[in-house]
């Protein structure tokens, strides 16, 4: 999951805040460090809650010192100045990225490019993307580059809600004192009971919500509204005109230092296993919030104060906005654009571009609107308020027109005239198709489940299509047009599995398929790379007279071991519970033919000591966990058979395909880190004498340069997942090596 923060409160007060523009220039760095991975930043996420609790302060700052000299708060105000303020530049690079998707990315990227900006245009970023992180199969598809949007739509969703409340505690006030001026004490005292009641539920929604549901906590202006909260509290709670005195000072010194220490450990010791925001997130958003605390105590330096103001910060701290919307897009385009991780001096010539567009930002769109200098205009003077208050529309409109153009430019460039689909022809001519690779067959029961001989018919033709089709795009062939499934529902063509969708749910039952009246039974078990393979085991099962069954949840490794969770370094505990429903079923059906599918563990594993992320470590675990396995699945299955792991490319097919007009951009090499684990699962099956079944040629040729494109069908819907259309045509060539075709 990528984070941002959105450093967008106003700088203006009755004096300038040199610690707080420093403050905000740590923030942004310490996510740009985050993002192009920079040493032992590990937590520079946190740079999202320093920017929260800075911005709390600074907006309740300026809501406070005009109650304090109107005994009002003028919303049309509040919201104009907000919209000087965000608008202008947040529209310039949504509108750039879109732009820059239209030209560069295909219009399949543009087009989910452009609904995200239409989303963050609406201050609703935050929605959509908690929606797509809760979505398994979303979730591997690569980053959105507008996905930092959404700490910007958190605030302004705060914001859209605070100034009303302070307007209801003034009002109640106002009735209570019967129209007399109310006391300023307890003005502030009424307002610090209700932000606090605000603070304590959102702070008990984020701890629990972290823990149950972490992609909701972490996107949802519930759980960070106390973020904003404590930021707040301290501009009603501690006065800008207190006695400055020594023991002023001496409290300005000490909390300075305790907030410069909370922030720098939140970065270095936070990372991904951190339960965040939950009350981890107090760390830096007090760090922040007693910086801030002390600069309101003592107008003079302090050793932090004096490290904050130095002028390289203050000029990020300046454009610190500008930066944190720009450095994101920039970094992520250019990895979409170029379909791999970015080279450490790529990352740095792009944070390099980075920051020059946000000095250009705000030098030539943040200040002139934010100063008012095109406000000054006669036309624009008169309308007062209302002129700042209609960028809101206006930013969508011109967000909403320039999704439109774009991804009509982008569908309209993919259409290049009629292309047809490899065929067989395109073999090459000096021989014949490649065999395919023999299959391991050891232990083989001496009774098959293989139809007779009579049942002898044509030879399968999709190995020789396979060959045809790497032959095609090694030669740059151009990309068929009507390829199946469609570009533009890729990422949707996922197997159907029914009432037993054992992942989204808690169900823990048998749906049977195939033909469903046979007596013989085939079983497949595993993680989303046994389930895959639902189409293909459906088809076989069907045509050979087995009554089928996909024992597969996502995420959970066929190994018997604890994963981490696909959104966090928790453990996977349903994991654990699957398995035992797992391996309860195989041995109540007792199949005729198991099969077994699933993705490499490669990252990390749970054990009862903790986590454990050395490699050779998870690898001679994960090892074990298969050893287990088959010690429990062999014995109750007459035939048991391993399927190697298809090979998995690092890119994106639908950003590869809608953005090139040839084949041969779209071929890859199988991941080496992927080849590892399936060879290990395969050195567990030849130990345990199971059969094993290697598909890499239908992928692949003899050197390893494998296809996206087979004929008019697109393999994969990511980088490891098979389209289920694929996954039914690859049926006969998977039935004939099991031999029960």
């Amino acid at each position: 999951m990528s984070s941002t923060g959105s450093p967008t409160g106003s700088a203006t007060s009755s004096r300038q805040r040199l610690d707080i523009q420093g403050l905000r220039a740590i923030a942004v760095l310490a996510v740009v460090a985050l993002h192009v991975g920079f040493g032992s930043l590990t937590g520079g996420f946190v740079g999202v809650d320093v920017f929260f609790a800075i911005s709390g302060f600074l907006i309740t700052q300026q809501l406070m010192r005009q109650v304090r000299t109107e005994g009002r708060v003028s919303l049309l105000g509040f919201y104009a100045r907000r919209a000087r303020r965000i608008l202008p530049a947040a529209t310039v690079v949504l509108l750039a990225t879109v732009v820059y998707a239209a030209f560069f990315l295909g219009f399949v990227r543009t087009r989910e490019i452009a609904l995200d900006a239409l989303w963050s245009a609406a201050f609703a970023a935050n929605f959509r993307f908690a929606a797509l992180e809760t979505d398994y199969f979303s979730a591997a598809l690569p980053p959105s580059p507008l996905q930092h949007f959404w700490s910007l739509a958190v605030e302004e969703q705060f914001y859209l809600v605070w100034p009303l409340v302070i307007l209801g505690c003034l009002w109640v006030l106002k009735r209570r004192s019967e129209h007399a001026e109310p006391d300023p004490r307890g003005r502030r005292r009424v307002l610090v009971i209700a932000l606090g009641v605000v603070i304590v539920a959102s702070l008990l929604a984020s701890a629990v919500l972290t823990r149950t549901s972490p992609e909701a906590a972490y996107f949802s202006p519930f759980t960070r509204a106390w973020e904003l909260g404590l930021g707040a509290i301290a501009a009603i709670a501690f006065r800008d005109d207190g006695p400055q005195d020594a023991t002023a000072r001496w409290r300005a010194q000490v909390l300075s230092a305790f907030g410069m220490f909370f922030i720098v450990c939140a970065c270095l010791q936070f990372n991904d296993a951190t339960p965040f925001p939950g009350t981890p997130a107090l760390v830096p958003v007090l760090g922040s919030v007693f910086i801030i605390v002390a600069g309101t105590l003592w107008h003079g330096p302090t050793v932090v104060g004096r490290l904050l103001s130095v002028p390289p910060l203050q000029v990020i701290g300046n454009w610190s906005y500008s930066l944190y919307l720009w450095h994101f897009p920039v970094l992520v385009l250019a990895e979409l654009q170029l379909g791999r991780e970015l080279h450490w001096w790529e990352q740095i010539l792009l944070v390099a571009l980075a920051f020059v567009l946000a000095g250009l930002s705000y030098r030539f769109v943040e200040e002139p609107f934010r100063r008012g200098v095109l406000w000054r205009r006669p036309v624009l003077r008169r309308a007062g308020s209302l002129g700042p208050v209609a960028l809101y529309p206006l930013s969508i409109t011109l967000v909403a027109l320039t999704c439109f153009g774009a991804n009509s430019y982008a569908t309209g460039a993919a259409r290049d005239g009629y292309q047809p689909a490899i065929t067989l022809a395109e073999a090459d001519s000096s021989g014949s198709a490649e065999e395919p690779k023999d299959s391991e067959q050891p232990d083989r029961p001496a009774s098959s489940d293989a139809p007779p001989a009579a049942k002898a018919q044509e030879p399968d033709p999709l190995p020789d299509l396979v060959k045809a089709s790497v032959l095609a795009a090694r030669k740059n062939q151009p990309i068929p047009t009507n390829l199946e499934p469609g570009l533009t529902n890729l990422s949707d063509d996922v197997e159907t599995v029914g009432a037993c969708n054992y992942y989204a749910t808690n169900v823990r039952k048998l749906c049977p398929r195939g033909d469903v009246d046979a007596e013989k039974t085939m079983v497949i078990i595993g993680d989303s790379h046994a389930r895959h393979w639902t189409p293909a085991v459906e088809e076989i099962a069907e045509r050979s007279g087995y009554r089928g069954y996909v024992l597969a949840m996502p995420q959970c490794t066929v190994s018997l071991v604890t994963p981490d969770k696909i959104d966090s370094t928790d453990p996977m505990t349903s994991c654990d519970d699957f398995h035992d429903f797992m391996l309860s079923s195989v041995k109540k059906l007792r199949p005729d033919l198991l099969l077994i599918s699933s993705r490499p563990i490669s990252a990390a594993y749970h054990d009862s000591s903790g986590r454990h992320t050395d490699r050779e470590d998870v690898r001679r675990a994960v090892y074990r966990g298969y050893e287990r396995l088959l010690a429990q699945v062999k014995p109750v299955a007459k035939r048991t058979v391993w399927l190697r792991d298809v090979p998995a490319l690092e890119f994106d097919p639908a950003t590869c395909l809608s953005s090139n007009k040839t084949l041969s951009p779209c071929t890859y090499k199988p991941l080496e880190s992927q080849q590892d684990g399936a060879d290990l699962q395969m050195q567990a099956a030849k130990a345990a004498r199971v059969e094993t079944v290697d598909l890499d040629d239908m992928f692949c040729d003899s050197v390893g340069i494998c296809t996206t494109v087979v004929g008019d069908t697109i393999t994969h819907r990511d980088g490891h997942h098979l389209t289920a259309t694929y996954s039914e045509e690859l049926a006969r060539t998977l039935g004939e090596r099991l031999e029960v075709w």
